[in-house]
């Protein structure tokens, strides 16, 4: 452009580049060095290190987004669009996509495009009932329709998904009549009457199905594959012992505060058992007792308790006490969240005592970062009730 027969003396204009990016590339270019801060930063960068057919700063960004995807970029990662992807990059970011596919279908639907959505109907291991795939696939269209201004009709909504191939995409013949019923019976259902008919007669029949039937949706007859959670374990280093936290009727309640670098699920606690009454260890007492304790989560920054477990168990003395959720609970990024232990008052007489450890304040694996703030509701004790905890990102 600047040299040679192609040269030319006229103002070049790069048009298809911001600025900042394009310092980026220069950087590099003289240094070979590059510092990325973000997501959309990298996608960028990417498209100008291919364009200039820069191969190591290609694999710099690709590098940084497979290692920066989570669960707050992982749909803004699936819908950037083809020529702007690496097979690793959309194989890492499906797989966490279909492993929380209820939380984001549900709870993020108004941010999948098109692109993304066809990605994720492709997959054959996803962890929701198909059932309820299609009713959000349904439902997604009609945000579709009010963010690209189409009139919002059942034809319109049905033209979205056929023209991109995405009614294909739904395995129908995987459901049982009674599912089939539950989607044709929802505010948002696109079937028309004869499709239902149809696909009823071909799911109660599935060895002779309707020529129309198959042309209009995909006859695959084996169901999505469950995805299992690979949860990892957040374990708090002991610093220093300290005196027996003492729960009587002066305090009963204590605290522990966390936050996290990345939005992740939390599917159990970790927390101290009681210490053994000094009678067993002149008598043979039963090493068992009956734990009770409510456990509340509460997000700071939105003031609500999110989850709330009342914990009644026989556990073991001097032990670690898992407690875990009836469902995996969301903690967002850089968020502080309460977790408040609070045990029925004791009466007069009674009072229970654990053993505790003032645990490190911080933990990271590389990947996510946790901070930890224990303090009780009135007490000066020190020492950490809360063990750990299992997440997955």
């Amino acid at each position: 452009m600047f040299y040679g027969p192609l040269s030319t003396n006229e103002v070049i204009t790069i048009s298809d580049i911001e600025p900042k990016i394009f310092q980026l590339l220069l950087n590099y270019i003289y240094t070979d060095k590059v510092e990325i801060h973000s997501i959309e930063e990298s996608y960028d960068l990417l498209y100008v290190s291919r364009k200039y057919m820069l191969d190591y700063l290609t694999e710099i960004c690709i590098s940084y987004i497979k290692s920066n995807i989570s669960i707050d970029n992982v749909i803004s990662v699936l819908n950037y669009p083809d020529h702007m992807q690496a097979n690793q990059l959309v194989s890492t970011a499906l797989k966490l996509f279909c492993q929380h596919a209820e939380y984001f279908l549900k709870e993020y639907k108004c941010q999948i495009n098109s692109t993304c959505m066809q990605r994720v109907l492709n997959c054959n291991e996803i962890n929701i009932l198909e059932k309820d795939l299609i009713k959000y696939v349904f439902g997604w269209t009609s945000l579709y329709c009010e963010q690209n201004e189409i009139k919002n009709n059942c034809q319109n909504r049905r033209n979205i998904l056929s023209k991109s191939g995405l009614m294909k995409l739904l395995r129908f013949f995987t459901l049982t009549p009674k599912e089939l019923e539950e989607i044709t019976a929802c505010k948002d259902n696109l079937l028309l009457t004869y499709e239902k008919e149809n696909l009823k007669e071909a799911i109660s029949c599935k060895n002779s199905v309707n020529k129309n039937v198959i042309s209009n949706f995909d006859n695959k007859l084996s169901p999505r594959k469950p995805i299992k959670l690979q949860w990892c374990l957040c374990y708090r280093s002991p610093i220093r012992s300290e005196s027996p936290l003492i729960i009587d009727l002066t305090k009963h309640t204590l605290h522990t505060k966390i936050k996290a670098n990345k939005s992740t699920f939390i599917n159990s606690l970790s927390v101290h058992s009681r210490m053994a009454p000094s009678i067993s260890y002149c008598y043979d007492v039963q090493n068992i007792y009956y734990e009770q304790f409510t456990i509340s989560v509460m997000c700071l920054t939105e003031k609500k308790i999110i989850k709330k477990i009342d914990f009644k168990n026989h556990v073991e003395y001097d032990s670690n006490i898992d407690i875990e959720f009836d469902e995996p609970l969301l903690i967002k990024k850089d968020s502080w969240y309460k977790i408040s232990f609070v045990w029925p008052e004791p009466n007069t007489f009674y009072s229970y005592i654990y053993a505790v450890q003032s645990r490190d304040p911080s933990y990271s694996n590389g990947k996510i970062r946790f901070e930890f703030d224990d303090f009780l509701s009135i007490s000066d004790h020190g020492g950490s009730f809360l063990k750990g905890l299992k997440f997955c990102m």
